[in-house]
């Protein structure tokens, strides 16, 4: 589901990326620490992409314009510790923008009666058996 980095030595701030896999099949992944897609890429990348050729899905990969640069210049990661949401799925982008809603001070309560009213309204065959 995710593209998935090998991770090599540690740097002060994070480690060396040693390879990328866009998408490993089970059991094929170089590590568990996964591309959640931000990036800070150098100007050479933009290079690299305007020659590339359509790969998964008929669409330019960034993944596979980065490997071409990788072997040029290194690549870091960086160990990110807080919450991450895949915005890839639309309930995944639901979940980030609810969780974004009540995380800010000025609109945490006033959203939070606004999901109570919305779950209230359901009826409950509505609600696929999740419990409120």
């Amino acid at each position: 589901k995710y593209g998935i980095v090998g991770r090599g030595e540690d740097t002060h701030h994070g480690f060396r990326i040693t390879e990328m896999v866009e998408k490993p099949k089970t059991g094929t992944a170089p590590s568990n620490l996964y591309i959640n897609g931000r990036y800070i890429l150098q100007p050479e990348i933009f290079k690299i992409l305007e020659g590339q050729e359509k790969g998964a899905g008929n669409e330019i990969q960034l993944t596979d314009a980065m490997l071409k640069l990788e072997k040029q210049q290194a690549f870091y990661g960086y160990h990110y510790q807080g919450r991450t949401f895949d915005c890839g799925s639309p309930e995944g982008f639901v979940e980030a923008n609810v969780a974004f809603a009540l995380w800010r001070n000025d609109m945490n309560q006033s959203m939070a009666g606004v999901i109570r009213t919305l779950l209230d309204e359901m009826k409950p065959s509505e609600r696929r058996g999740a419990a409120f």
